[in-house]
């Protein structure tokens, strides 16, 4: 459990109301604040903030899309030097703590006042601005989660500075998960990008460079995989799908949704919501990449749960099952409760494994839109991995709890992904080995690779991590390109499109996360 904070430090934070003010060409606004802080946000062109705080006087300009506080206790002036109206949002509140301690909260670091991005602040606006001073509890709170919000992005910020680079990536990822937060709602791209503090076309290479799609395109595969996902999952009509996906013409989404995925959403619903059974786990990875949910899954079958399994199956009423390998007997009890479709898995590739469930689906132009995609993503990784490994060896590894699994070039499962896609290069040392497994870090270092890709479960903390990189530091005390990378992954560690597009993600996010 992470340790208590300092309650006292901040002291409670309680939401006053709104104010919407519009500053003609050269005029000027006063603000006294006394027991009140306010966070101000810019609509739109720019103003000359002046703060004078305790003798301390702190002046900058803010743009379009900047947030700022101003603090209790101080004499603030908002300047509009430009030639066109600046409107700017007041959202006042105070301290539940002591004068001295509301003082507390930052609003400068050591390079002036503190001027904030969030892609959220626009969506919370709308918020604020809908507040009439009515008894509505309900936006009260809502108001209040939100406040609490821009006070943990000011203070991380202002404790975590960031160099403008790192800023812009950090705006990136935010945006990112911005769009999946709130891809129902209308989204203007440009906005988005104005209010990253760069150029329209930096924002956009930095996005396409994080994602590997524009944003255009990056927002209209959310909508259009959250689409499926109701259409195969629920009962919903198109248009109810249309509107929850952010689109408020059916039509034009009905157009949209054929274009990209082959197939009318009517024609899709009525095959995905056949009721899919797994008998291995890494079959719901292939479901999921078309869009469909399974409605039993087991992670491997083992002789001695024939009978359950088969129980469940006929409890399930599945339309298909999907299964390895199985022996004529459970083949034929498996085959008169719904067709089997028998997949060799292992000997074969998980690209041709999901064109072939989905060819047997119907939905085979599904699956190639998900692999065009995937495509994309694999170039963009490939080229990021380029800039910052070159042709350097790499080590691909796992840390699991009871030790580690050294994957090389002649095993399939992360194989295809590092050595083949993403075109790493693998050490001399281990072009023998499938995978090899070991309880000793000192065994791995023995191969004589500088560097080791570590692949760990999502939860796995920050010190465990830690320990990984100085006990191989340590090993390859000598070695001066010695580095370690540590990937994340959740679940399980399958062999399946949505394991390996998951590690595409982190992949990219850590490498560019470090070249910043």
């Amino acid at each position: 459990m992470s340790q208590q904070p300092n309650q006292t430090k901040y002291g409670e934070m309680f939401y006053i109301g709104t104010e919407e003010v519009k500053l003609p060409s050269l005029h000027h606004m006063q603000l006294n604040n006394r027991e009140e802080q306010c966070f101000a946000f810019v609509l739109q062109h720019k103003i000359k903030v002046s703060i004078v705080k305790k003798g301390q006087h702190t002046t900058k300009k803010a743009v379009g899309g900047e947030l700022f506080l101003i603090p209790s206790h101080c004499e603030c002036t908002l300047l509009n030097e430009g030639n066109h109206l600046a409107e700017i949002v007041l959202i006042r509140f105070r301290s539940g703590s002591t004068a001295a301690g509301a003082e507390m909260l930052p609003y400068r670091d050591s390079m002036g006042l503190k001027l904030l991005r969030l892609p959220q602040a626009r969506s919370w606006l709308q918020d604020f601005q809908s507040d009439c001073g009515t008894d509505d509890v309900v936006l009260y709170y809502q108001l209040q989660s939100q406040l609490y919000a821009m006070v943990a992005a000011l203070i991380q910020s202002v404790q975590q500075p960031r160099e403008t680079e790192a800023d812009l990536i950090g705006y990136v990822e935010q945006a990112k998960q911005f769009m999946i937060e709130q891809l129902s709602t209308p989204m203007d791209m440009e906005e988005l990008a104005r209010s990253s503090g760069v150029s329209t076309s930096r924002f956009y290479q930095a996005f396409r460079s994080y994602t590997g799609l524009t944003p255009l395109k990056y927002m209209t595969k959310l909508r259009l995989d959250a689409s499926m996902r109701m259409l195969s999952g629920t009962s919903s009509s198109i248009v109810d799908v249309a509107h929850s996906v952010g689109y408020p013409d059916e039509y034009y989404f009905s157009r949209l949704f054929k274009k990209h995925m082959g197939l009318a959403p009517t024609e899709y619903a009525q095959l995905a919501k056949k009721r899919v059974a797994t008998l291995v786990s890494v079959f719901a990875g292939d479901l999921s990449a078309i869009g469909m949910p399974t409605c039993l899954s087991f992670i491997r079958l083992s002789t001695h749960q024939h009978e359950r399994v088969l129980q469940q199956l006929r409890e399930a009423e599945p339309d298909l099952i999907l299964a390895g390998m199985l022996d004529e007997e459970m083949y034929a009890a498996c085959s008169a409760i719904a067709p089997v479709l028998m997949l060799d898995w292992k000997a074969y590739s998980w690209k041709e494994r999901l064109l072939e469930i989905s060819n047997a689906l119907g939905l085979s132009t599904v699956a190639e839109r998900w692999l065009s995609y995937y495509e994309m993503k694999v170039q963009n990784a490939r080229e990021q991995l380029k800039n910052s490994l070159g042709d350097e060896p790499i080590l691909i590894v796992h840390a699991g709890k009871t030790g580690f699994r050294i994957f090389g070039p002649r095993r399939r499962k992360m194989k295809d992904l590092f050595y083949d896609d993403l075109q790493m290069t693998y050490p001399k040392s281990a072009h023998q080995i499938g995978f090899l497994d070991t309880s000793s870090l000192r065994e791995i270092a023995e191969l004589g690779c500088s560097s080791v890709l570590f692949l760990v479960p999502a939860e796995a903390s920050r010190d465990y991590c830690n320990q990984l990189e100085e006990g191989w530091r340590r090993l390859r005390e000598k070695d001066a390109r010695r580095r370690c990378i540590f990937i994340g992954y959740h679940d399980r560690l399958n062999y399946n499109p949505t394991v390996h597009d998951g590690l595409i993600d982190e992949t990219v996010r850590h490498l560019m996360s470090c070249a910043q």
